[in-house]
């Protein structure tokens, strides 16, 4: 007797047990609650069963052989697999130093680039700074002659002032 345990697609969940015939079912089964055909899924799970029952275990002498093929294709493997990750780490530094080759080409690059603008911007900025102190030395000479007109006018008026004064004296001797 094999136990059976199916799970029906309206969430019933129902076993028995069962002597299969030649790997079958030997009648229909339903759900016990809403009596769908079962029999499908029964016959499914008895397969599965009597497939683990019945596989065959390989001879002791097979065993064996497989473990000292293991054994001695173990070192061979890792080998290969030291080889290919080296290979791989080989390639992979190739295209980093491809890339910062690259990089520094681009940036060497740009540095001329900058220069080139730069360059001009500084040598005006230096005109422009020339001017200004040029113009500034101006200002600072025109405020001396403004200074000394605006003196030589008052000590003109001041002079016209007093010849005004003595003139319009009326001298009364």
């Amino acid at each position: 007797m094999i136990p059976v345990k199916i799970y029906c697609a309206c969430g019933q969940k129902y076993a028995f047990e069962v002597e299969p015939r030649e790997g079958w079912m030997p009648m229909p089964v339903a759900c016990p609650a809403c009596k769908r055909d079962g029999t499908a899924d029964a016959n499914r799970f008895l397969a599965e069963a009597l497939r683990a029952k019945t596989q065959p275990l390989p001879p002791p002498s097979v065993n064996t052989l497989l473990n000292s093929v293991q054994a001695s294709l173990a070192p061979h493997l890792v080998d290969a697999l030291k080889d290919a990750v080296a290979q791989e780490l080989a390639a992979q530094r190739r295209q980093l130093l491809a890339a910062q080759q690259s990089a520094a080409a681009e940036l060497t690059e740009l540095a001329k680039r900058l220069e080139a603008v730069q360059t001009p911007l500084l040598e005006r900025l230096r005109a422009y700074e020339q001017r200004v102190t040029e113009l500034e030395k101006d200002l600072a000479d025109q405020s001396k002659e403004n200074r000394e007109l605006l003196k030589l006018k008052i000590e003109m008026l001041r002079e016209k002032i007093q010849t005004e004064r003595t003139a319009s004296r009326i001298s009364f001797n």
